[in-house]
């Protein structure tokens, strides 16, 4: 096997493995039942991600909604008990876990 084939077989492979990565982490956000428990998982994987309890994340409300299968309205409601609850500080985008 040549350089350039090989190569192509290890960037593959890795484009592979990525795309993997996303998909399983995408499916474990969502396999809670309740929407607590959604985004909760989602805050404290991109919180382990970042390093940080305090971060921004990519998604606008309606885009988050999506990508944990839910509602926008549920997912705003949800999050203001969460807020309230002293679970987590939120201000557009930016997100910031208390516990």
């Amino acid at each position: 096997m040549n350089l350039w084939s090989f190569k192509l077989i290890s960037n593959l492979l890795m484009i592979s493995a990525n795309k993997n990565l996303h998909l399983s982490g995408r499916s474990f956000h969502t396999s809670s039942k309740t929407i607590r428990g959604r985004v909760m998982a989602y805050l404290n994987s991109v919180s382990l991600k970042k390093g940080s309890n305090e971060f921004d994340i990519p998604f606008d409300r309606q885009q988050l909604a999506d990508y944990l299968n839910l509602e926008r309205s549920a997912l705003s409601k949800e999050l203001g008990k969460m807020k309230k609850d002293g679970l987590i500080e939120v201000r557009k985008n930016h997100f910031k876990l208390m516990s």
